[in-house]
């Protein structure tokens, strides 16, 4: 015959595991709801985020083709770009032609032809305001940005006079 004491404990262990999950099953889904409401919120944190830094990339981009094209259409009338201007520009700024073309976006063939053509170089806007970005930066500057662009600056060898 079981003790009256064992029947009375277990059945109070029952009811109290009874009235424990009765109150805390609300809990557990509003939980539960909470979590994925959360994995959702930061998934759309993570696209927005992506997002913004395409925008801003985007922007940056408009902002340095308006700087250059305001720049250009300032500077046509008054600045006299010649082969002389090009090559003092690129000695100062310790390039070979390669690299020096690199900055301004063209080819090296081309740096080659403005500095043997005499008289008044016509340049393109784009690069025009390139060239006049350019005189306003210094060889590690200048350095700087070749390697940015993936080319190795090679310096111009100094010929006697």
């Amino acid at each position: 015959m079981p003790n009256l004491s064992q029947i009375l404990k277990a059945e109070i262990a029952r009811i109290s595991r009874k009235e424990v999950r009765a109150s805390v099953n609300p809990l557990r889904s509003a939980n539960f709801l909470l979590k994925r409401t959360v994995a959702a919120l930061k998934k759309k944190v993570a696209v927005l985020e992506s997002g913004s830094k395409r925008l801003e990339a985007i922007q940056n981009v408009l902002q340095e083709k308006t700087d250059e094209s305001t720049v250009a259409q300032g500077a046509d009338a008054k600045i006299r770009v010649t082969s002389r201007t090009i090559k003092a520009l690129r000695n100062k700024l310790g390039l070979s032609q390669d690299s020096f073309a690199l900055l301004l976006g063209v080819s090296g063939q081309s740096v080659y032809v403005m500095e043997r053509k005499g008289g008044r170089l016509r340049l393109r806007s784009a690069t025009l305001a390139k060239l006049l970005a350019l005189r306003g930066i210094g060889k590690r500057e200048a350095a700087r940005r070749v390697e940015e662009m993936g080319a190795v600056a090679k310096k111009p060898k100094k010929r006697k006079k």
